[in-house]
């Protein structure tokens, strides 16, 4: 996006800060004190994060439905390895461990559903009104903060914090579930890109036991293609289980419909797994160049995975 275009663009939305936490909708009923967390693989999660079991005290209403993110701070800003942690831990006595080392807080930026009444047809902007009546802030819980009508110096603002980037949503918008939709537009800083885990070369060295390489790629124009090979960011820990997962789920056949031209020994898998890289830029040929491991995407299915230029 130019500058004009998005000068224009940011004059009707409101925007707001981006997390980079795990994407979450929250089902609160406050009769029966119970919290819900639902992944966007349709798995519910909430047994790992019991310090947030207690977030109905923070609604007031009898049941609601939240969008929102999970996100570990530290000294004030979004820790994702730390998240990670929280995200793949299954042990009760690590869990509880974890909620008081690193305990999460839920971020939220919209209503769905508010005692029994639908708003995703609401504007946005009315459900943003309804939200602030019926969460209050807390230590488990924040209001996502947001501005309208100064994008520009927002984002600035963004960028000197090293956040994300921010979501940008024009006002009048409904809420789209399951949609991909060009009145919400993230525009990030960082330069990062989920990928779909397509393969992986095997490792040498102290690695021998494990994958040396992952092979990367994107939906573009409807098709999985290749975005490069990644075979940093990772300690001997993350090296060691994720190359567990990926013999689960290990194939003979390529999952790109154009195969890429690659050295042999390339172990193909299933497309099922997501992992998040940080990058320098794409060349040409748009692949990432020095590609590195950040981590796992539990919270997104492999359709989101779609290279946008």
């Amino acid at each position: 996006m130019n500058g004009a275009s998005r000068s224009k663009f940011f004059g009707k939305i409101q925007e707001m800060a981006v997390f980079d936490g795990t994407r979450t909708i929250a089902y609160v009923d406050t009769e029966a004190r119970d919290v819900k967390f639902l992944n966007r693989r349709m798995k519910f999660f909430q047994s790992n994060y019991p310090e947030l079991q207690d977030m109905w005290k923070d609604v007031n209403a009898k049941q609601v439905i939240l969008d929102g993110e999970l996100v570990v701070f530290e000294k004030g800003k979004p820790n994702f390895y730390k998240l990670a942690e929280r995200e793949h831990t299954g042990e009760k006595l690590r869990i509880k461990l974890l909620s008081e080392i690193s305990p999460a807080t839920y971020v939220v930026f919209d209503i769905l559903h508010l005692d029994g009444q639908d708003l995703i047809d609401k504007p946005l902007v009315e459900r943003k009104k309804i939200l602030e009546k019926v969460v209050k802030e807390s230590n488990r819980v924040l209001l996502s903060a947001y501005v309208i009508g100064k994008g520009k110096k927002f984002f600035q603002e963004v960028r000197k914090k090293n956040l994300e980037g921010v979501m940008a949503k024009r006002l009048q918008s409904q809420y789209q579930i399951s949609k991909r939709s060009k009145d919400w537009l993230k525009i990030k800083y960082l330069k990062t890109l989920d990928c779909i885990i397509a393969g992986f070369t095997k490792g040498s060295g102290w690695r021998e036991k494990y994958f040396g390489a992952l092979i990367l790629g994107c939906y573009h124009q409807g098709k999985l293609r290749y975005m490069g090979r990644c075979g940093t960011g990772l300690d001997e820990k993350g090296y060691a289980e994720l190359t567990q997962k990926l013999q689960k789920i290990k194939t003979d056949k390529c999952p790109f419909e154009e195969i890429p031209k690659m050295p042999s020994g390339i172990i193909w898998v299933k497309p099922q797994l997501i992992c998040e890289v940080r990058f320098m830029n794409l060349s040409r040929e748009r692949i990432m160049r020095a590609p590195a491991f950040i981590r796992l995407r539990e919270d997104k299915l492999p359709e989101e995975c779609i290279l946008e230029v």
